[in-house]
């Protein structure tokens, strides 16, 4: 529990201080706080995964002065986290565990990771835009901000998989 709370709190002060200041020409904005979301266990009650993503994505709403894209994109990742974690989850892997790359894998952490980022920030960006007339603008802004939350997630699992080696 308090491994938890150390997490959600380190998520976002990396995303405040460091991750909401990487703006390439609009069009890179990771999103290194879904990593929250990514790390729950399988066996983490509903109620508890929806209420921490929505104060999650409200605290990064506060400080990104956003009106709600962030919560409502969390809660939507929160929500089919469980569906998503289940498709990719191994036969032997335990439901209580952080769903870390040191825990299941290089494999299924990345098949995982990368849709449930895409799932994320598809609804971000569409509800942030809120029509199609930008629609290849739009996708390119989720490709590369999927990319590069992709690349900040991938490397931060890969630094706490060595140091457990």
């Amino acid at each position: 529990m308090i491994r938890s709370i150390l997490i959600f709190i380190g998520l976002i002060a990396a995303q405040v201080l460091v991750f909401n200041h990487f703006q390439f020409s609009g069009f890179i904005n990771p999103a290194y706080y879904i990593l929250f979301i990514i790390l729950m266990p399988l066996n983490t009650p509903a109620w508890l995964r929806l209420l921490s993503a929505f104060f999650l994505g409200f605290i990064i709403d506060l400080f990104s002065q956003s009106p709600g894209l962030h919560t409502a994109a969390t809660v939507l990742a929160a929500f089919v986290q469980p569906y998503v974690l289940q498709t990719f989850k191994t036969t032997d892997a335990d439901g209580s565990k952080y769903s870390s790359l040191s825990h299941l894998g290089f494999q299924w952490f990345i098949s995982y990771s990368i849709l449930l980022i895409l799932i994320h920030h598809i609804f971000y960006f569409f509800l942030e835009v809120f029509r199609f007339s930008y629609f290849l603008d739009t996708l390119y802004r989720i490709i590369l901000s999927s990319f590069a939350t992709f690349i900040a997630v991938f490397l931060s699992q890969l630094v706490i998989y060595k140091k457990q080696q």
